[in-house]
């Protein structure tokens, strides 16, 4: 068998990993809808399908909470009453669920160790607030992994802006050209190709509903173990074809 070992040689093309958290590194979508049904029981309104709440991601908790109640509510009745009374009982109940539902993904795990062993540098970029992420990454046993963690109130601006990962390479101190960010969305992409960053997508993630391969990215990965692959490999997949 081949030494499939995964080592950063002194020339590669890529210094640090930007990822993305919800839908790329963890299944959060039982959580959030579960705290988005409980915010609809305190308002009088039916749950709604996991599946369909699974679309509503992206752009942080506040735009999850503006969607689910758009699904029953016309524009002209979202309300600033509403919304704080939604928010009111949402954030209390995903504070409760918050990682006990939420699972990692294959492949994160074996792919952060690579990036690890390689000398990559690891930031979490993602639009989830501190209170949440930070909780999140501990109870998954992502905190080590991390030598940054930028979330979706660090700065005034989120995501699809460039400045969160311009952000990142900075606290990593390493140039955006030389970051590759991987995410599951169009907020992602946006944001990395806006930064200079290589991008990468996974395929399993939530991009409201739209598939990745509409996606400006560099590669479309099968998970973080692969991302990992082709960031060692700069920018190429290893042959795997022969035993």
């Amino acid at each position: 068998m081949p030494d499939t070992a995964l080592t950063l040689r002194p020339e590669a093309a890529y210094d640090a990993v930007l990822l993305d958290l919800d839908g790329t590194l963890m299944d959060t979508i039982p959580d959030l809808a579960h705290a988005a049904n409980a915010m609809r029981a305190e308002l009088g309104l039916p749950a709604l399908p996991e599946a369909l709440i699974a679309t509503f991601v992206g752009n942080g908790i506040d735009n999850l909470i503006g969607r689910t109640l758009a699904h029953d509510h016309a524009a002209d009745a979202l309300t600033a009453e509403l919304i704080a009374r939604a928010r009111k009982a949402f954030y209390p109940a995903y504070h409760r669920i918050n990682g006990t539902r939420s699972v990692l993904f294959d492949g994160v795990i074996e792919g952060l160790d690579a990036m690890r062993s390689a000398g990559l540098k690891i930031a979490v970029v993602t639009n989830k607030s501190a209170e949440f992420t930070l909780p999140l990454l501990e109870l998954a046993g992502l905190s080590p992994y991390m030598d940054a963690v930028v979330c979706g109130d660090t700065l005034p601006e989120r995501k699809p802006d460039p400045a969160p990962m311009l952000h990142a390479c900075a606290l990593l101190g390493v140039a955006p050209e030389r970051s590759v960010a991987v995410g599951d969305s169009i907020n992602d992409a946006l944001s990395a190709r806006a930064a200079g960053c290589a991008v990468l997508a996974v395929p399993y993630g939530y991009n409201h509903g739209h598939s990745v391969q509409t996606l400006d990215v560099d590669a479309i990965v099968d998970d973080i173990e692969v991302a990992a692959r082709w960031i060692l490999a700069e920018g190429r997949l290893p042959d795997q074809s022969n035993p």
